[in-house]
């Protein structure tokens, strides 16, 4: 599934961006593009997945973030997988809640690499609107999904996902909580279709 991805690699200098792209090469992808932190590149027809070396430190993975989130729809819905060393589960939260996707942590086996990575295609993934945050469910590792915490909260969109390697991005179904919003009502449901 890789094979029919790209691979942005994300790094400080040189040596990391080398580092992202041999791991990316080594899981499969067709096309791997390196580029520094201070710059995205263009937008691409295929599906898209950026790696980013945790060195980068969190002001420059928010200002990532940011740039990739604000996106087109092909780019703000790519996954952001940041690769780091072995760290604590605590380190793993806080990335998790500046809102990448998932968290790596080197050295893995590469079946697991791959299949954590695969794990962002074909799959269902929840995304959160809010007036000051857009990107993947933040609460997925502190509250279960059943949680009323997780539910009911006004002024915000939820957009469910697919990634799909030989047709990209699909939005499945997006819902908006108003204001007015009661937990016993089910949120509005907008009709949602690419444009053409």
């Amino acid at each position: 599934m890789l094979s029919a991805c790209k691979a942005i690699v994300i790094g400080r200098n040189d040596a990391q961006v080398d580092f992202l792209a041999k791991t990316a090469h080594r899981c499969g992808f067709a096309f791997v593009e390196g580029v520094d932190a201070d710059q995205l590149p263009p937008p691409r027809a295929l599906l898209r997945f950026f790696l980013v070396h945790y060195l980068v430190g969190d002001d420059v993975l928010r200002s990532v973030l940011h740039e990739i989130r604000r996106g087109s729809v092909d780019v703000r819905f790519s996954p952001v997988i940041l690769i780091a060393d072995d760290c604590p589960f605590e380190s793993i939260l806080s990335y998790i809640r500046l809102g990448v996707d998932d968290v790596i942590s080197l050295p893995e086996k590469r079946e697991v690499l791959m299949q954590r990575l695969a794990s962002q295609l074909n799959t269902e993934h929840m995304y959160v609107e809010t007036a000051e945050y857009f990107g993947p469910d933040r609460r997925r590792m502190d509250v279960d999904i059943n949680d009323s915490r997780r539910r009911g909260l006004a002024g915000h969109g939820r957009y469910y996902i697919r990634r799909v390697p030989d047709r990209g991005i699909e939005i499945i179904r997006h819902e908006i909580f108003t204001a007015n919003h009661d937990d016993r009502d089910p949120p509005i449901d907008v009709a949602w279709a690419p444009a053409p």
